[in-house]
């Protein structure tokens, strides 16, 4: 895993970014600093406008939908303006295909202050891939995006981070519901004719991303967020606190599409659990879109991305003014760097404890049945396990658990972080109890994987006791029921040696527990 790289201007620069959405239904904006490891957000911004709907549809915009657009854009410069941050603004389908769209450009740029770049709808596709991948990890596999919008829904495949096709299509929730189910009242005939004009535009496309392969879906922004926190309502009667990662079924989906059509009218499908209240006239087109697609293109199950394009149009930006290098980043790498810088780790002997944690975990796999992938979740907890001395020394891994629980982290999914959270709420002190309530909660696998790591993170923890990162590596020995993992030392002291090996020998005890084997530190 590498991380992102700054190219500040200045020593000790912290650029500040707004990056502004100026979308059919939503204006959005994300301001952001630029750090060491990619980008902090200070402040996230959302105004419904509905700049593409009305009766002219999306061939001209409305004096109404303009003076409220030009608002939202005065309300988050001022937002902007408080960070001292550089702005960049794009536009969507409802401004590219306006007829009079100079006349809101001028506003905005005259009354406002603000140059509003209209792009292309392929660019907006490029963009929205760069800003899911700040929210998801990559793997090698093929990733299939779908962003169904308020006028267009963007189609992105990667391979290995990398784009193989951007493509745009003329079907977003605003427009169809303008243009079939006026209102968002559901009648069989309208919903029947807009599932037809959608298979029809979306099918030469379906055929070429069949032909390509992916192995993998993720959807965002607003018609897939309110979809995946209905079906999460539905499923567990509660929203996660983290959507991003959020996963659900084909059945599940069409579970809910048959609940959404079910309501008569927009007022009714507000009291769906979950629905967001200025979405109920619109999601009707949104999940029509998305059955259509999954249709077409054999989608089995989606994941959701809380980043899409906003987010893509701020990295987009930063890596035009030379801030942030523009190679691909492990998105859960850089969001937990970026927590640990701000909780003002130390850095080099937490990353030191999580190489020796990687090491150790790989060595007890060859030998037990565990899974050595938690290798990037123990190395995440083992990285974040001291955040919460930025509270207080005391307790500060029960602070770890409620900091890591709550900064928003990206390239999880919320069990992950929950994961994650225990593992390093447990790198100290007391083990795992029934009665603690957090621990109770997780599944009976889940709290193995935590009680496996969290015994491993304290071993790497007494090995580094020293911090001087003297013990550079580990090997293990398996004789009689009897592990010995022999520290290499490389440099430093007797002393420090001795500290380390008396250290790690005292943490052997939760390991050993869920071996069922004697742990020993070779001295």
């Amino acid at each position: 895993m590498g991380c992102i790289e700054v190219k500040s201007k200045k020593s000790g620069e912290n650029p500040v970014i707004a990056a502004i959405d100026v979308g059919t239904n939503s204006v959005h904006m994300v301001v952001a600093r630029i750090g060491a490891h990619g980008f902090h957000v200070l402040s996230s911004e959302k105004e419904v406008v509905r700049l593409g709907s009305g009766a002219q549809g999306m061939d001209q915009l409305t004096p109404e939908a303009i003076e409220r657009a030009v608002s939202a854009l005065s309300r988050m410069k001022q937002i902007a303006d408080a960070h001292n941050a550089d702005i960049r603004a794009v536009a969507t389908s409802a401004v590219r295909e306006a007829s009079n769209a100079n006349d809101f450009l001028d506003r905005a740029r005259n009354e406002v202050g603000i140059s509003v770049e209209v792009i292309s709808g392929n660019e907006e596709a490029r963009l929205i891939h760069l800003g899911v991948q700040q929210s998801l990890a990559f793997g090698a596999e093929p990733v299939l995006t779908i962003d169904i919008g308020g006028g267009s829904t963007e189609f992105c495949i990667s391979v290995k981070g990398q784009l193989r096709l951007a493509q745009s299509l003329k079907v977003g929730a605003v427009r169809l519901t303008d243009a079939f189910v006026p209102g968002g009242d559901a009648g069989e005939g309208g919903v029947r004719r807009m599932r037809a004009h959608v298979s029809s535009v979306i099918a030469p496309l379906a055929h070429e991303i069949r032909e390509m392969g992916y192995s993998r879906v993720v959807v965002s922004s607003g018609t897939s967020e309110t979809i995946a926190r209905l079906i999460a309502h539905d499923r567990d009667n509660r929203v996660p606190l983290s959507m991003n990662g959020f996963s659900f079924s084909k059945s599940e989906f069409a579970s809910m599409m048959r609940k959404i059509l079910n309501c008569e009218d927009s007022k009714s499908r507000q009291e769906l659990p979950g629905m967001d209240s200025k979405r109920s006239d619109i999601i009707v087109a949104g999940g029509v879109i998305l059955e259509e697609v999954a249709k077409a293109l054999r989608i089995e199950a989606f994941e959701f991305s809380e980043y899409a394009l906003r987010e893509g149009v701020l990295v987009d930006a930063a890596q035009h003014k030379g801030l942030l290098d523009a190679d691909a980043v492990d998105a859960g790498l850089g969001s937990v760097l970026r927590l640990a810088e701000r909780c003002s780790v130390d850095m080099t002997h937490s990353g030191h404890v999580a190489m020796l944690s990687r090491k150790i975990l790989t060595l007890v796999s060859r030998k037990f049945d565990v899974d050595a992938s938690l290798g990037r979740l123990m190395e995440a907890a083992a990285l974040l396990a001291n955040v919460g001395n930025a509270v207080a020394y005391s307790k500060h891994h029960h602070h770890s658990y409620y900091i890591i629980r709550n900064a928003d982290l990206m390239g999880f999914t919320d069990e992950e972080i929950e994961v994650i959270a225990l593992t390093a709420r447990y790198h100290r002190k007391s083990a795992p109890k029934p009665s603690h309530a957090d621990f109770a909660r997780m599944t009976e696998d889940r709290q193995h994987d935590i009680e496996l790591m969290a015994g491993i993170i304290r071993i790497a923890t007494g090995l580094d006791r020293s911090h001087d990162q003297s013990v550079e590596d580990v090997s293990m020995t398996l004789r009689n029921d009897v592990i010995t993992l022999v520290p290499r030392h490389a440099g430093g002291t007797a002393e420090s040696a001795a500290l380390n090996v008396f250290a790690a020998q005292e943490r052997v005890g939760m390991l050993q527990e869920f071996l069922g084997a004697t742990v020993s530190i070779a001295s």
